[in-house]
């Protein structure tokens, strides 16, 4: 018996923790989605990296599900992740595509940083300068208009880069935003007394951002920068009467630093009108706000979709995949007021 089979993309998108593998069919919607948490191991030298056996073991039983369906035929395979394991993963993948079943087997595999990847919606939906705020473990800043210097594409400290997207190279720096929101989130949780994810109940009105801008003390977190252990156990929070003051306070302060990477993107004549804000942090209502707000001369746009990245490296291979022109593709944009609603 044959079957009508959907053509589709597979795309394993390997974050830090959170494995991804969406399945994406000519029109860019995701109709099949699976997701893992598969846990980092430290390398020889102590870093934390990707256990590669078993995020391996995860997409060959991905791909063997889903072969066996009879729904899908997967035409083109891309994972998209951290440069050091796209090599190892793009070797893998190739030989398992291999034996999968004539007729439904991918005709290639191919790689892209995720970091590449999360850019590339923004850049084929975007008709106006942007700098894009790529958000979650960490908050990368990448400017289009801005090249960054040709020397070297990337810096002794590895942060601040320059990467090569749609054809261009642009310059990226990066801050660990999240490990550190999640620290100094614990330690107010234990203060208070909180259990939960308390935090993302909590809002910002624009008033209150202005009225911790007119306080002259400065920074209550962080005021030395952020600390070994990342949560700032030296921060005075007799300051505050509530959960919601101090987390506010914590998360205005931790914008601040984050602005530090968004200087290195920016120059002197930088023309970007639109800051998109992508990923994790841009369901957090208070990080929008905030940043919105500290930078008043753009305008501030958080995009609802989860996936930006597995989006990206799936219209990175489309013309392969279908042999056609990518569709329009929705981005689930918010603008981000600088007033109360």
């Amino acid at each position: 018996m044959e079957y009508d089979l959907t053509d589709v993309i597979a795309v394993f998108d390997i974050g830090r923790s959170w494995k991804r593998f969406q399945l994406f069919d000519r029109s860019l919607n995701a109709l099949h989605t699976e997701e893992k948490i598969i846990g980092e191991i430290p390398d020889a030298e102590g870093r934390p990296g990707d256990d590669l056996p078993v995020i391996e073991e995860w997409i060959l039983s991905c791909l063997t599900s889903v072969s066996g369906r009879d729904l899908y035929r997967i035409t083109v395979v891309t994972v998209t992740g951290i440069d050091s394991s796209l090599r190892p993963l793009q070797d893998a993948v190739s030989k398992m595509i291999k034996v999968l079943p004539d007729g439904l087997r991918p005709t290639s595999c191919h790689v892209i940083n995720s970091t590449t990847a999360s850019l590339i919606p923004y850049l084929k939906g975007s008709d106006r300068p942007f700098i894009l705020a790529s958000t979650g473990t960490r908050c990368t800043f990448m400017n289009p208009s801005h090249t960054g210097s040709t020397d070297s594409d990337t810096t002794d400290d590895g942060i601040h880069s320059v990467i090569s997207a749609d054809g261009k190279r642009i310059s990226s720096s990066r801050f660990l935003l999240g490990e550190i929101h999640d620290l100094n989130v614990t330690m107010l949780d234990d203060h208070f007394g909180v259990t939960g994810e308390l935090y993302k109940t909590i809002k910002i009105k624009h008033k209150k951002i202005e009225k911790i801008q007119a306080n002259r003390r400065g920074r209550v977190f962080f005021r030395h920068g952020i600390p070994e252990g990342f949560a700032d156990h030296d921060a005075d929070l007799s300051h505050f009467l509530t959960y919601a003051d101090a987390y506010h306070q914590m998360m205005y302060d931790l914008v601040d630093e984050c602005l530090g990477a968004y200087r290195q993107v920016v120059s002197d004549d930088d023309d970007t009108e639109i800051i998109y804000v992508t990923g994790g942090f841009a369901r957090n209502d208070t990080f929008v706000r905030i940043l919105a707000a500290r930078l008043p001369e753009k305008r501030v746009y958080a995009s609802t979709i989860e996936n930006a990245t597995a989006l990206g490296a799936a219209m990175e291979v489309y013309a392969e995949a279908f042999d056609g022109a990518l569709p329009p593709v929705y981005l689930g944009l918010k603008a981000i007021l600088l007033r109360d609603e």
